[in-house]
């Protein structure tokens, strides 16, 4: 059977997966990981080559890899890593932000402490010795690409935030202005062009591997968000989403660029996600995260309101408050560990809704490891207020395996890939009798966030 390998790195697993035409996934292995604010992108490729070693032989027609994103990898001239990995989490960079205000402007992506801009002039700073060795800038997976192929690349799609908007071409003045060298950004490529042959993992010889993209990217191929008004969620570590539509649409602290498929995408990565209920059932006992959602089932709902902001790491799109942390807010002695797992999931979700920025779209497909429990699908559509589509599976591994497949002429184009796939979806419609509930639980939020990153300021001081 032909297949091709999709590499999907992850913030808390790496999987890797032969995946058949029809997006079936024919065998898989995976890798678990903990990604902090920096990372070891040494032992992904590790993790790789054992994972890879675990699937049955097979006819591979290509290799194509996504993975998590905001992350830079500084490599040498030999593609070995100077330093550890700055990952999404990391919000050391907020200084450097301030002082490249406006720096992005006309770019994709605005300047935050998230910025690869503002980290790059952090590990100027306080790494010297690994910045001067260091000749390019990659994603997690163009680490892995680089170490498959032995060459340097990277995709536009992933890359947006160093391309000027008149052109996609390099934003010269944004590198000068942050006193980076724009030779960094390596080679750019669109995600189904092929970077070169297979050279460096055993039995792969001469397979063609593909530039591929962010994970957010390819998983909302996977999950079937494709057409103009269409909007997802992966809900991962921390949740990643966005609304597509035919024209750039703004809203503000989102990322508005081009989507290569006809589309331009709003949207981007939150604060909040699974990572939020992991970090309760570390401070409650729990086993797993799944006792979390249990716990969360039995809560009191008629109980005094209580709210979760799940800023654990810094908040990110839409407000990129780096210094805000979590909180709960209108603890009492009728709450316990039921109603706080409950208030956690909905924060997600109230931060979730705050991610996709008021944007109009028909229906919202929702995937990933954050969306296994019905009841955490039925409180993000009755806080979103619309219909929620639950796709089943590894959207991540099947739309970059789709992207491959097209990249090789068995589809004519990306929305004919996604034709092929069945995906059933689970069905969630809002409840009209908490909607409004919701809605000013969701005002007072708001204003929870707000006040939170003036705490966090005074915090900071210490």
């Amino acid at each position: 059977m032909d297949t091709v390998l999709a590499i999907d790195l992850g913030g808390s697993s790496l999987r890797a997966a032969l995946v058949a035409r029809d997006g079936r996934i024919v065998a898989s292995a995976e890798r678990r990981h903990r990604v902090g604010e920096e990372a070891d992108a040494e032992g992904w490729w590790g993790m790789l080559v054992e994972a890879v070693a675990e699937l049955p032989r097979a006819d591979v027609k290509a290799i194509i890899a996504t993975g998590f994103t905001r992350t830079q990898v500084l490599v040498d001239g030999a593609g070995r890593a100077v330093r550890p990995a700055q990952c999404f989490a990391d919000t050391r960079a907020t200084a450097e932000a301030v002082e490249l205000a406006g720096a992005a402007r006309g770019t994709w992506v605005e300047m935050t402490a998230f910025h690869p801009a503002a980290r790059l002039r952090w590990a100027k700073a306080h790494d010297p010795a690994a910045f001067a060795r260091a000749r390019h800038v990659l994603q997690p997976k163009d680490f892995l690409v680089l170490r498959l192929t032995g060459r340097v690349a990277a995709d536009r799609i992933s890359n947006a935030w160093a391309l000027d908007r008149r052109g996609n071409v390099r934003a010269l003045p944004l590198f000068r202005r942050a006193q980076l060298d724009a030779a960094l950004l390596p080679e750019l490529f669109d995600p189904w062009d092929v970077v070169g042959p297979c050279t460096g993992l055993p039995g792969f010889d001469g397979v063609p591997v593909m530039c591929g993209a962010m994970d957010t990217w390819c998983a909302s191929l996977g999950a079937g968000a494709a057409r103009p008004g269409d909007a997802y969620l992966i809900a991962g570590s921390t949740d990643a989403g966005g609304v597509l539509s035919d024209a750039p649409a703004e809203a503000e602290g989102l990322v508005t660029q081009p989507w290569g498929i006809g589309l331009y995408h709003t949207g981007g990565p939150s604060g909040g996600g699974g990572d939020c209920l992991q970090w309760l059932a570390e401070v409650l006992g729990q086993p797993h995260v799944s006792s979390v959602v249990a716990l969360a089932e039995r809560a009191t709902v008629g109980t005094a309101p209580l709210l979760f902001l799940p800023a654990l790491a810094g908040e990110r799109a839409p407000s990129w408050a780096a210094a805000t942390r979590g909180s709960f807010v209108g603890l009492d002695r009728a709450h316990g560990a039921a109603e706080m797992a409950r208030a956690v999931m909905e924060g997600v979700a109230f931060a979730d809704r705050d991610l996709l920025g008021g944007l109009p779209f028909d229906r919202l497909f929702l995937a990933g490891g954050g969306a296994q429990s019905d009841m955490w699908c039925q409180i993000r559509a009755d806080v979103l207020g619309c219909q929620v589509l639950r796709t089943h599976g590894q959207p991540g591994l099947v739309g970059a395996a789709l992207v491959a497949w097209a990249g090789l002429g068995v589809f004519a184009s990306l929305p004919a890939a996604q034709a092929v796939v069945e995906n059933v979806a689970t069905e969630f419609r809002p409840d009209r009798t908490v909607i409004s509930r919701y809605q000013r639980l969701f005002e007072v939020f708001k204003q929870v966030q707000t006040m939170a990153g003036t705490l966090a300021h005074g915090l900071s001081r210490f």
